[in-house]
């Protein structure tokens, strides 16, 4: 995995992961989606990352929003070819590092009840569920609230 690299995300890249956020994101509309992350990126860049391969392709990413002594991970998402081979753990590893530089205190990751098989990897990072919100994501998608207290 030496040639997997981490960086900061650029708008050049958001076409790609407008393509990876479906993914974590399966309830979603991809253009409106694609605002929603270069509003992030603009508001957060220091927590809008990407990964990228040997040839510079952009095969994951990972954003995240800070208040304060909270933090909210909107994504993390690794394009279906490269999953299982520690991408994700790389992107959450970085943000986590890059949140308590901010002085965060609490992580807190919304995932969609279709993607609860991504339960287990925050677990090994120590995120754990903390409850749930009806609706979070719109009429009929509910998110599963983890939390993790650095």
């Amino acid at each position: 995995m030496s040639s997997i690299r981490i960086r900061p995300m650029k708008e050049e890249d958001l076409e790609t992961v407008a393509e990876l956020a479906m993914l974590a994101n399966p309830f979603t509309e991809k253009e409106s989606y694609k605002r929603h992350i270069l509003n992030e990126l603009k508001q957060n860049p220091e927590l809008s990352i990407v990964a990228v391969n040997e040839n510079d392709e952009v095969i994951g990413y990972a954003q995240a929003e800070a208040h304060g002594k909270m933090a909210v991970l909107e994504d993390i998402a690794v394009s279906q070819k490269w999953q299982g081979k520690g991408i994700g753990k790389m992107l959450l590893k970085r943000e986590v590092e890059t949140l308590k530089q901010m002085g965060v205190k609490i992580i807190v990751a919304e995932v969609h009840y279709k993607c609860a098989s991504a339960i287990p990897f925050y677990y090994k990072f120590g995120f754990r569920i903390s409850g749930f919100e009806q609706d979070h994501f719109g009429i009929g998608h509910d998110a599963i609230i983890l939390k993790l207290q650095l």
